[in-house]
């Protein structure tokens, strides 16, 4: 088990699975072999350059977990939110504890994807709610695409399950009591944003550059789409009632262009379903930032996106 924070015993011995899991991808190929089945299946052969930069994004997606956690652990020792972050980091890694998980350990890389998923995607969401609802951010990289990745690797049906996992972790964890207590303290402290392997680099771009072979044409219109949406996401948050009516204007034509060129990347869509994202991603981009005032980040645009292409294709 998991037990106080994240000390160096605990971040040792997650360093010390994840050294095994990359040493079981060396020598059986797990991951790799799947990789080459994707790439044949979109058409493409995978060179050995091509399959070692692959490999090494799930690598550092991997090791990116013991990293965060450690800084989690590190940034709130001696303050007031201890105690509640070290419950906060104890749910993110109760799933390395399943000995039955999704995905079997004993794959290597491919079976830990599932448990880097977990742990990563509940600190990116507490590091979200700290965000918006404190100004302290945990997880400073954006690590959606890669996200959407690793479900696509593990597939759709036990992607879903994980997130339900995930979802039914949080609902557990303290995280309205975390925001409280930084509340309560501020300027007391900050978090020091804890860096992924990725630190520096956009993960998007990496994952376009290295793992084009494994997205799905709507991934790629979704990807571009998302780019202008979260353009649209900024200016909104800047700009007074008077200018948001000309952006919102400009950005409905600039959607609805996009998604019509999503038509040459295989994507159907007839006139009316085009007229029916454009509205709905905008009216959700509108709500979130104009009515509520909230923050509309990577995870939440990405997953807007995903929900409206998927519904309608």
């Amino acid at each position: 088990m998991w037990y106080i924070g994240c000390s160096r015993m605990e971040t040792a011995k997650l360093n010390e699975m994840i050294d095994t899991a990359i040493a079981i991808e060396a020598k059986d190929g797990h991951l790799a072999n799947l990789l080459e089945e994707r790439a044949r299946e979109r058409g493409e052969t995978l060179g050995e350059t091509e399959r070692r930069e692959a490999l090494e994004l799930f690598e550092g997606y991997i090791r990116s977990v013991p990293l965060l956690l450690s800084a989690a652990a590190k940034s709130a020792v001696g303050t007031p939110v201890e105690a509640v972050m070290t419950q906060v980091i104890a749910a993110s890694v109760a799933y390395w504890d399943e000995e039955e998980d999704l995905v079997p350990d004993h794959l290597g890389v491919l079976g830990l994807l599932d448990d880097a998923y977990f742990t990563l995607r509940i600190l990116q969401l507490v590091s979200r709610r700290l965000s918006e609802e404190s100004g302290h951010v945990l997880v400073k990289d954006d690590l959606t695409a890669l996200d959407a990745v690793v479900c696509d690797i593990i597939g759709e049906q036990l992607a879903d399950v994980l997130d339900e996992l995930v979802m039914l972790s949080l609902s557990n964890t303290p995280i309205d009591e975390l925001i409280a207590k930084v509340s309560e303290h501020a300027g007391n402290f900050q978090f020091n944003t804890a860096q992924t392997s990725f630190t520096g680099l956009s993960v998007e771009d990496l994952v376009d550059a290295r793992l084009g072979f494994v997205l799905q044409p709507v991934d790629i219109a979704g990807g571009e789409i998302c780019e202008a949406l979260e353009s649209l996401a900024a200016k909104l948050a800047a700009a007074d009632d008077a200018a948001r009516t000309a952006l919102l204007d400009q950005a409905t034509a600039e959607l609805d262009e996009a998604l019509r060129v999503a038509l040459s990347c295989g994507v159907e869509l007839n006139a009316d379903e085009i007229e029916l994202a454009v509205s709905m991603l905008i009216g959700a981009l509108h709500h979130r930032v104009v009515l509520t005032g909230g923050a509309a980040d990577g995870n939440f645009i990405a997953r807007a996106v995903e929900v409206v292409l998927e519904g309608i294709n």
